[in-house]
């Protein structure tokens, strides 16, 4: 029997990758993330949240603001993922500012003036991060940010 065509294949997870639940998602990193400059300069705290924030976006079934968006708010980072602690909300911000910077992630809306959830989407500025004229676009930036980078 020949495969029939225009109909993909689903992949099977492996027992080593999951446990094989139906309803699993997975945050997979290729070498080229791994060995570069930008991901070697990140802690292993920041890289563990990019891998949450990667898995996150692929959860969210929801297309609300777009399919390459996510959110990222306390009960995910602190009751779910377990991440950091709940007085510890510096941590998280300090971090997402990171990815940020080194081009993982962009800041689509930021939630601290509205008191709504943050939306983020995933970045592939982080290819240029070891460029000369690497900057972070004030566009992806969080309104924290922005206001160090407008500081008086």
């Amino acid at each position: 029997m020949s495969k029939s065509r225009g109909e993909p294949r689903k992949y099977e997870k492996k027992p080593y990758e999951s446990n094989c639940q139906q309803n699993d998602t997975s945050a997979n990193i290729y070498m080229s993330m791994l060995m570069s400059p930008a991901w070697k300069d990140l802690t292993p705290k920041q890289q563990q949240l990019y891998v949450y924030c990667k898995a996150q976006k692929y959860a969210e079934k929801s297309k609300t603001h777009g399919e390459e968006s996510f959110t990222m708010n306390r009960s995910k980072w602190c009751s779910l993922y377990e991440l950091y602690a709940i007085n510890n909300a510096k941590g998280f911000y300090r971090d997402m500012e990171a990815l940020i910077t080194h081009g993982f992630v962009d800041c689509v809306e930021c939630g601290a003036n509205t008191r709504t959830k943050s939306i983020y989407k995933l970045s592939s500025r982080w290819h240029n991060y070891d460029k000369p004229g690497y900057e972070v676009p004030l566009g992806v930036m969080t309104s924290a940010m922005r206001r160090k980078v407008f500081k008086p």
